[in-house]
C-alpha cells in the first residue's frame, strides 16, 4: 500500500506561515486494502456504528465538536492543513 499526504504550514494546531511542513508517504496501521477514497468526500462517511474497526465503532462520532466535523462522525471537506494526498502515490525522491 502506497500513500501520500503533505500538510500546509500549521503550528500550534492552527495554519501558519512559520510552520513545518508534515509529509507521510505510506499507510502506517492499515490491514485492509489500499484506502482510495477519503471520508469527506461526498457519500464515502461510514456509520459510525456500523464500522469494522471493533476499536473506533462509536468512539469518532463523538470526537468532533469544533470547525468543519462539528457533530458528524466525518468531516464534509478535505481538512485546510492538507495540502494534498493521493492514495495511489507510488515512490518519490526528495530533492
Amino acid at each position: 500500500v502506497h500513500a501520500y499526504e503533505r500538510s500546509n504550514r500549521v503550528f500550534n494546531y492552527s495554519l501558519d506561515p512559520c510552520g513545518p511542513v508534515h509529509i507521510t508517504v505510506g499507510d502506517g496501521g492499515n490491514r485492509e486494502k489500499m484506502a482510495i477514497v477519503h471520508a469527506d468526500e461526498p457519500g464515502e462517511c461510514p456509520d459510525p456504528l456500523s464500522t469494522p474497526d471493533p476499536h473506533l465503532s462509536g468512539l469518532c462520532a463523538l470526537n468532533f465538536t469544533a470547525g468543519p466535523a462539528a457533530g458528524q462522525f466525518c468531516w464534509d471537506r478535505q481538512p485546510d492543513f492538507s495540502a494534498f494526498r493521493d492514495s495511489s502515490f507510488g515512490h518519490g525522491i526528495l530533492e
